[in-house]
């Protein structure tokens, strides 16, 4: 029999691919990465993997390669990275969907469409009983009106779909909801992720078909007091494991974006009451969008009243330096972890422990979007009492976006005894390090 052959299927993400693949090839599998032509010569160079470049990302096309493929291979795990919306679909719930028709492990096709459509998950808890808040689609004046009946001031419209916290904005009065709903169906196609807000259609078993169009749809609802978090999940078959939680120390809302600017984990506003609450709730959340073999990052409030609510889900791993967390306080190894989904070996349950002192993240992000100039200060920062890495995530002449949307350029993941060492360490790294953009370039 052949070698066992892994399929990563990855439109936005070749580096991350990369190094799950390199990882792959370690544990013995042949590795086969689907990307796209546009992936610069240099970055395949030397890689351990086979590679195919396309740019039909049709769930047609890709059937037809893996049937390419499984004619001469013996593949045992189909798998993305993001799996983000590529304008011929969701990838993850294409990919999902491939590894179900052929019997390999896969995650649940319907429920990452829940999951990634923001207004899906919250109509899919609302069924199943789990608490989420006042909630409406609005596409112009009239359906907007509507909404804020039906949600109430203070709001909060935001994009059905997407990442980066992009085009996020509160509001308090009518008018102001109609001029930050005027400016996002102006300049929605102009922002960094816009390739990301396809059109797509869910087949409701209420409802029949419903087709949904981010570009021209924005989704209203009830603005959440209280502190921000993110739970990091990590799913098996059959059980959902909220391992980590992140306390959002800085967060900061600016003109049409939120920034997560500081984390910090154990978290240091919840008691171990408060932390079981919002693990209780987060689980019950997970479950009844039904994920499964995943990563999942679940963001959500914990609000005034003493009750977790959910922000969003994402069914891939956090970003930032989340694959740090896990692998420093549960010692999970993220490639690792990844690939063992993607075939079906089992996977242990994580115990985390409880560190001495904290860990903070942090990144740095362009408020102006153009091509990277530099990154300066990074070697300094590295010798910062405390810090574990520093790293900048593009090279001078790449374009970066910024104008309605967090891009993460710089990150770091460092460690304090309290939690004025961790700001201290955060306010030393933005003294220290600058990002220079040439806008408009």
């Amino acid at each position: 029999m052949s070698q066992p052959t892994i399929l990563l299927l990855e439109k936005f993400s070749f580096y991350s691919t990369c190094a799950v693949a390199r990882r792959a090839v370690e544990m013995g599998f042949a590795v086969v990465v689907v990307a796209p032509t546009t992936i610069p010569e240099h970055l395949v160079k030397d890689q351990p993997f086979e590679l195919i470049r396309t740019d039909d990302w049709s769930s047609a096309n890709l059937s037809a390669l893996y049937e390419q493929l499984a004619s001469t291979r013996h593949i045992v795990g189909i798998n993305t990275i993001l799996g983000f919306f590529t304008g011929q679909g969701l990838l993850g719930m294409q990919v999902a969907e491939l590894a179900r028709q052929h019997g390999l492990p896969h995650n649940n096709p319907e429920a990452l469409l829940r999951a990634n459509n923001k207004y899906l998950m919250r109509q899919t808890l609302q069924q199943a009983g789990v608490y989420t808040i006042r909630h409406a689609l609005a596409g112009n004046d009239a359906e907007l009106e509507e909404a804020v009946r039906t949600v109430g001031f203070p709001l909060i419209i935001k994009p059905l779909v997407g990442v980066g916290s992009s085009f996020i904005s509160r509001c308090t009065t009518l008018q102001q909801a109609r001029e930050v709903l005027r400016h996002y169906l102006e300049n929605v196609r102009k922002g960094y992720y816009a390739h990301f807000f396809a059109a797509h259609e869910y087949q409701d078993p209420r409802h029949g078909t419903r087709r949904f169009d981010p570009l021209s749809q924005v989704l209203v609802e009830e603005a959440i007091d209280g502190w921000e978090l993110s739970v990091e999940f990590l799913c098996t078959e059959d059980t959902a494991y909220p391992v980590l939680i992140h306390d959002k120390l800085d967060v900061t809302q600016e003109a049409y974006c939120s920034y997560e600017n500081l984390l910090v984990t154990p978290p240091v506003r919840l008691d171990e009451t408060m932390q079981q609450r919002v693990r209780d709730y987060t689980v019950d959340v997970i479950r009844s969008l039904g994920l499964k073999n995943c990563f999942c990052h679940v963001e959500l409030r914990y609000d005034s009243q003493g009750r977790p609510s959910v922000i969003e889900v994402n069914p891939r791993i956090g970003g930032m330096r989340v694959s740090d967390s896990f692998k420093t306080l549960a010692n999970v190894d993220y490639a690792d972890t990844f690939i063992r989904q993607t075939v079906g070996q089992p996977v242990d349950k994580p115990v985390v422990q409880k560190p001495e002192g904290l860990y903070g993240m942090m990144a740095l992000y362009p408020r102006r979007g153009g091509v990277l100039r530099r990154i300066t200060g990074l070697e300094q920062a590295s010798a910062i009492p405390g810090m574990v890495d520093i790293a900048g995530y593009a090279r001078p002449g790449d374009r970066v976006g910024g104008d309605y949307e967090e891009v993460f350029v710089v990150d770091a993941w460092f460690k304090g005894n309290s939690v004025a060492d961790i700001h201290r360490i955060d306010e030393q790294i933005r003294a220290q390090v600058a990002v220079e953009v040439e806008v408009g370039a």
